[in-house]
């Protein structure tokens, strides 16, 4: 109803198209074919289908799980290198606390005492500064006076 009032109304002057009309292109040529089916004895079955589905499923399942297993051969060498760091750290410990023992005072003397070594006295002093003095007195511990 309304395109009807519109076409009749005057108010309403349609311009003309400046564009040409297009020509109508010729109908196509039909022409016949080869049936595309397969022949019987080369149909694809639901059995085929189904294995192929089948067959890609098993192969992407097999992929996945060869990326987990060498997801995990990661984590497991972690898992170990983890433990080797902790009795390293526990053999450093071990050895800075050995060395420690073996190098305190105590352990020195007893050592240097075992060699013969004697702890020193007090001890004497040159005074080289000092014109007059002549000769140095040694006092020997073992001599009597």
């Amino acid at each position: 109803m309304a395109i009807t009032a519109l076409k009749s109304s005057p108010a309403r002057k349609l311009s003309p198209n400046p564009l040409p009309r297009l020509q109508r292109l010729p109908d196509p040529v039909l022409r016949l074919v080869a049936e595309l089916r397969p022949s019987e004895g080369k149909s694809v079955t639901k059995v085929a289908f189904n294995s192929i589905i089948f067959g890609a499923m098993i192969f992407a399942l097999v992929c996945v799980m060869g990326l987990n297993l060498a997801l995990n051969q990661d984590a497991i060498k972690l898992h170990r290198l983890k433990f080797e760091a902790i009795h390293l750290a526990d053999l450093e410990e071990a050895n800075s606390q050995n060395l420690a023992r073996i190098s305190s005072p105590e352990s020195l003397a007893k050592k240097a005492r075992l060699l013969g070594m004697v702890p020193s006295g007090n001890p004497d002093f040159l005074m080289l500064n000092q014109p007059e003095v002549n000769e140095v007195i040694i006092k020997d511990k073992g001599a009597k006076e």
